[in-house]
C-alpha cells in the first residue's frame, strides 16, 4: 500500500472511531438529556418535548419542606460518611500498599468485598445485625451502613496512589529525623492528595445516591433524598421528580469534576519526580 493509501485508510479509521464514540456517547446521554429537558416542563405531565417552558417544578421543589428535609439529611449524612471513610480507608490503603506480610491479598479482598457483594445482601445482613441492637430507623444505622459501602471505594482509589508513590520519599523524610506520623502527614499525604480527594468525592456520591440500605435500615420515619425519590415514583409520580433528578445529575457532575481537577493538579512528587 502506498503512503497516500495508508493516510487515507488511517483517516477513515479515525472517522469511524469518532463516529462510534459519538454514537455511544449519545446513547448514554440521551436518558439524562430527556430528564433535564422535561424538568423545565410547565405541565403536570411527563411530556417530551415540553410544550411550555417554566421553572415551576424547581420552585415547587424549593417550597416543599419534605424535599428540603430529605436533601439536607442526605447531604449531612454523606459528609459524615465521607469523613469516616477517609479516616478509615486511607490508613488501610497505605498499610495494604506497604506491607509484605503473607495474606495481604486475602485481607485486601475482605476489605473491598462490600463492592462485590450485592447491596441487597448487605442490607439484609445489616438489618439482622442491627435489629437486636434497636438501631433500625436511626441515623446511626444509616451512617454505619453507608460507611461500609464507602470505605472500600476509598481503599481502591487511595491504594492505587500509594502503590505508585516512590517509597524513597518516605525513607528520606524518616532519615532526616521525622517520626512516622510526621512523615505520613507532611510527605506521604500531600503526595497522594489528588487520590484522597477523588476517594472522598466518590465516597460522598456512594452515600448520597444509596437507596437500598435506607429502605432496610432507615425505617418509615427516616427519609433520604433517594428514598424520597423512590417513594414519589412508587406512590405519586410527582413531576418534581424531574427537577430533583436534574439537581442530582448536577451534583454528580460537580463531584466528578472535583475528582478530575484534583487528578490534573497532581504534584510531581507523587511519582517521585522532584522539581529542581
Amino acid at each position: 500500500m502506498t503512503r497516500d493509501g495508508t493516510r487515507v485508510a488511517a483517516g477513515w479509521g479515525r472517522t469511524l472511531l469518532w463516529t462510534h464514540c459519538a454514537l455511544v456517547a449519545a446513547f448514554l446521554l440521551a436518558p439524562i438529556s430527556v430528564i433535564v429537558i422535561v424538568s423545565f416542563n410547565d405541565t403536570t405531565l411527563f411530556s417530551f418535548p415540553p410544550t411550555a417552558w417554566s421553572w415551576r417544578w424547581y420552585e415547587a421543589l424549593w417550597r416543599s419542606r419534605t424535599w428540603r428535609e430529605a436533601a439536607g439529611f442526605s447531604f449531612w449524612l454523606a459528609v459524615a460518611v465521607t469523613a469516616a471513610s477517609l479516616v478509615l480507608g486511607v490508613p488501610a490503603a497505605y498499610a495494604l500498599a506497604r506491607t509484605t506480610l503473607p495474606g495481604r491479598r486475602a485481607v485486601e479482598f475482605f476489605l473491598v468485598s462490600p463492592i462485590v457483594v450485592p447491596v441487597i445482601v448487605l442490607a439484609i445482613g445489616l438489618y439482622v445485625l442491627f435489629a437486636p441492637l434497636r438501631l433500625i430507623g436511626t441515623p446511626a444505622a444509616l451512617f454505619l451502613g453507608h460507611t461500609l459501602l464507602a470505605v472500600p471505594v476509598v481503599i481502591v482509589i487511595a491504594g492505587a496512589a500509594f502503590r505508585r508513590l516512590n517509597a524513597s520519599l518516605e525513607l528520606a523524610a524518616r532519615s532526616c529525623g521525622a517520626s512516622f506520623p510526621r512523615a505520613f502527614w507532611h510527605v506521604i499525604l500531600p503526595a497522594v492528595r489528588p487520590a484522597v480527594i477523588s476517594g472522598g468525592a466518590f465516597a460522598f456520591l456512594t452515600s448520597f445516591d444509596e437507596v437500598v440500605l435506607v429502605l432496610f435500615l432507615g425505617g418509615p420515619r427516616t427519609s433520604t433524598l433517594p428514598k424520597r425519590i423512590w417513594e414519589a415514583v412508587k406512590f405519586e409520580l410527582d413531576p418534581s421528580l424531574t427537577a430533583v433528578s436534574t439537581l442530582l445529575i448536577a451534583l454528580t457532575v460537580a463531584a466528578l469534576a472535583v475528582a478530575e481537577l484534583s487528578r490534573r493538579a497532581r504534584q510531581p512528587v507523587a511519582t517521585g519526580e522532584l522539581k529542581p
